[in-house]
């Protein structure tokens, strides 16, 4: 088998995110690689397309979107599968009528940074629910809590038992409450584009609107990626909505949420919040929200981390590999996932 591989050399090969993938992929055949330096990354399309022209498989490094044009693509005769981390982004560069006509699978890893990025939710859920940060900072203050620590006004406490809404039930999300599963959270879920049945099997009870679940919600946990129809679709209606001293979790980006309202509950007491997202980022350095005690603010590092990025380009050479065996891919993109991600999609 002949592979085609396309890799940046600042932003996959300086940190080694290809090795384990590289080597994977030459015991399974033949690797034919192109190299982009920084500047030079429109010279190495014509070369690239020209290796797809007899590839049985092409594998881009993580991130990046050749711009390929619709005849590279009809040139491709022998190509059987096309793979990479993409973020669902295929506007203007992938025909994907044509890969589907002709059944090659497009491969998208995005979803390799799942299980990092849920964890990472999972983690800020925890600091909230027992404010861990603060506690830290009166220890290396040289203070101690002067009886029991407690946060009177605020969900405090165990996260056992407690009311979670999950806006969108999406990879991250879904991942989200398998991690909550132990501890017998009552879970509410909003999202048009999934069916009773798989909200039931991740343990969730459908509701109707954002603003409804939110004002279920104890913990209340964004995993909307932002698309054209979701910008600011977490509005004031929905933050609002949400009861006093409730959490509020945000791991995908800071545009699907209106920030007004968010600081202003934020600032008047009446939510907590942990955030990895923010817009614009990095946000500025004597933004308040950065020492605010209802703000655990992190830096965007849910799944901004070398292992992932690592993760992905491995996980798209083991899905060429798959197609080319006969097996089934896990990361398979199809027509349906790119009108949603470019907000085509009726519900």
């Amino acid at each position: 088998m002949k592979y085609a591989v396309l890799l940046h050399e600042k932003h996959h090969m300086v940190k080694n995110y290809h090795g384990e993938g590289l080597e994977l992929l030459k015991a399974h055949g033949d690797v034919d690689l192109i190299t982009m330096k920084s500047g030079e990354e429109a010279a190495a399309l014509e070369p690239f397309a020209g290796l797809m022209k007899k590839a049985d498989a092409a594998v881009i490094g993580s991130w990046y979107r050749p711009a390929l044009r619709p005849e590279h693509w009809q040139a491709s005769k022998n190509l059987k599968v096309f793979s990479g981390t993409f973020d669902n982004r295929f506007e203007g560069w992938v025909d994907i009528d044509y890969l589907e006509s002709r059944k090659i699978p497009l491969i998208d890893c995005s979803r390799g940074m799942t299980p990092s990025v849920a964890e990472f939710a999972f983690a800020l859920t925890l600091a909230l629910i027992r404010d861990i940060p603060n506690s830290l900072y009166v220890v290396r203050e040289g203070g101690w809590a002067e009886h029991y620590w407690e946060r009177p006004g605020f969900v405090y406490g165990d996260l056992t038992g407690r009311r979670v809404g999950l806006a969108g039930l999406g990879s991250i999300n879904q991942r989200y409450a398998e991690l909550l599963a132990p501890w017998h959270c009552e879970i509410f879920v909003h999202d048009p584009y999934v069916s009773g049945e798989t909200i039931a099997r991740y343990g969730g009870m459908r509701v109707d609107s954002l603003v409804e679940l939110a004002r279920n919600s104890e913990i209340f946990n964004v995993g909307i990626p932002p698309l054209p129809n979701t910008l600011e679709i977490i509005n004031r209606d929905v933050i609002y909505a949400l009861p006093k001293g409730a959490l509020v979790v945000l791991t995908t980006r800071m545009q699907v949420v209106e920030q007004e309202p968010l600081w202003e509950r934020i600032k008047n007491n009446e939510i907590a919040a942990g955030i990895d997202v923010f817009l614009p980022e990095p946000p500025p350095a004597d933004a308040w929200f950065r020492k605010h005690p209802n703000v655990i603010a992190t830096p965007h590092i849910a799944g901004g981390t070398d292992f992932c990025h690592r993760r992905c380009f491995t996980d798209a050479c083991k899905e060429a590999i798959a197609v080319l065996e006969g097996r089934e891919p896990r990361f398979r993109t199809v027509k349906r996932d790119y009108l949603i991600y470019e907000g085509k999609m009726k519900n």
